[in-house]
């Protein structure tokens, strides 16, 4: 059953799960049988770069596949913890999702410290809007973001009351940088 599986890895931070990421769940499955999505920077959350859960981020992925009719049995949502030691990270990673085949990324640094995987670069859609960065911009400054993320995400982010969080977040926080 599992002899031809060709299986992908993604991985994000998902601060939050946008559209961008939806449309790449949508593109992998064109193209393998198989996607895991590993939520970076799993230990980090109520700051303002990383202002959810891993759980959060758990629920909003989960939620926008099902409405997005993905079937889950072909996929695998992992959080995992950053090793801070970049020259080993990427064999942290992989002792902590299933073996794959192909790793999808756009980031430099990742394709840099990956170069003995198969990496395929993604067709990313509207880059500019669709970040997490600018969606929790669009938060403080009270425009719209709603229809940057999966309708599932938005109804997660009003549950738990997210925007108020990122305000609050982006208040305290104290790094110049943040944006």
């Amino acid at each position: 059953m599992y002899k031809n599986v060709v299986r992908a890895l993604m991985v994000g931070r998902f601060q939050p799960f946008h559209n961008g990421h939806l449309s790449l769940v949508q593109q992998i499955f064109e193209e393998c049988d198989e996607l895991i999505i590993a939520i970076g920077s799993a230990q980090f959350n109520y700051i303002y770069k990383d202002p959810f859960t891993a759980g959060e981020r758990i629920l909003m992925i989960h939620a926008s596949l099902v409405d997005s009719g993905i079937d889950l049995s072909k996929c695998y949502i992992i959080p995992v913890v950053n090793d801070e030691n970049n020259a080993r990270w990427f064999a942290h990673l992989k002792s902590m999702v299933p073996h794959f085949n192909v790793l999808y990324s756009g980031n430099e640094f990742v394709m840099t410290i990956t170069s003995e995987s198969t990496i395929k670069q993604p067709n990313f859609v509207n880059k500019n809007e669709y970040n997490g960065t600018n969606i929790r911009k669009l938060m403080v400054t009270s425009r719209n973001w709603k229809k940057l993320v999966p309708n599932a995400v938005f109804l997660i982010i009003e549950k738990i009351n997210g925007v108020k969080r990122v305000r609050t977040l982006f208040e305290s926080d104290s790094d110049p940088q943040r944006w």
